[in-house]
């Protein structure tokens, strides 16, 4: 199965676990996930945004870049997107799910 991580950390996660406090510590626990699941993640489809708000959604370049990698039509670049948890794909719980239905 192909993986691809997002992570996100914001500019002050102070109330968040410490593993979602650096983006990196984020990735490489998605990549130890991967792996224990026999999953392949690719580091074309590792995608991150550091220092950015979850309410902010439009000058999220990572998340741009996911959102792009994603055709309009047929099979996406990946089988499965490993977050650490859904608020890293943005507060708005609402927005994050048409997010990804919309693609």
């Amino acid at each position: 199965m192909r993986a691809a991580i997002y992570a996100r950390k914001s500019q002050d996660d102070s109330d968040k676990s410490i593993d979602n406090r650096s983006t990196t510590r984020q990735v490489d626990r998605a990549r130890e996930y991967a792996t224990s699941k026999g999953w392949e993640a690719d580091e074309e489809h590792i995608y991150i945004d550091d220092g950015v708000s979850g309410a902010e959604y439009e000058s999220r370049h990572g998340l741009a870049r996911l959102m792009a990698s994603l055709p309009k039509r047929g099979r996406p670049p990946f089988d499965v997107l490993i977050m650490s948890e859904s608020s890293r794909l943005g507060r708005d719980m609402t927005r994050n799910s048409a997010y990804m239905v919309s693609s």
